[in-house]
């Protein structure tokens, strides 16, 4: 593509970073068209710009700053990963916590939840201790 073509494009607004580049290495040159001499300090200001500019950024952070800002990041790193867990152990114990049955009874360290079975279990135990069977009835089933 022809330079003019080219500057058209730029004052259009249409250039990628890479004609942008081509046009700055064009007014670099030594020798130009003399209709194009007027464009040379905007372009060499602008390659001066932008290479003084990193520069700059490469020395923006002294030295003595770069630690504690590594530190800065692995604390808020650690931190999102320590709230994510916890959060993750919140919906794990609500997810538990709901689908485990509402009622149970823990027997010789084992938890049932079949109110049949807790009902023989008790019965059981109760005569065991030595109570009638109207006693049983009246403990049990008293309303």
């Amino acid at each position: 593509m022809k330079i003019d073509e080219l500057l058209d494009k730029y004052f259009e607004g249409g250039t990628s970073c890479e004609e942008e580049r081509e046009i700055r290495r064009f007014f670099a040159q030594e020798e130009i068209p003399g209709h194009l001499e007027m464009y040379r300090p905007l372009f060499t200001y602008l390659a001066q710009e932008i290479k003084t500019g990193q520069e700059t950024n490469r020395n923006i952070i002294p030295p003595e700053r770069k630690k504690s800002i590594r530190l800065h990041r692995l604390f808020r790193t650690l931190g999102g990963i320590a709230a994510g867990v916890l959060l993750l152990t919140g919906i794990a114990h609500i997810v538990s916590v709901s689908y485990s049955p509402e009622n149970y009874v823990i027997i010789d360290g084992k938890r049932y939840t079949d109110d049949k079975l807790v009902q023989a279990k008790a019965l059981e135990a109760l005569q065991n201790a030595g109570f009638t069977d109207e006693d049983l009835s009246n403990l049990l089933f008293q309303h």
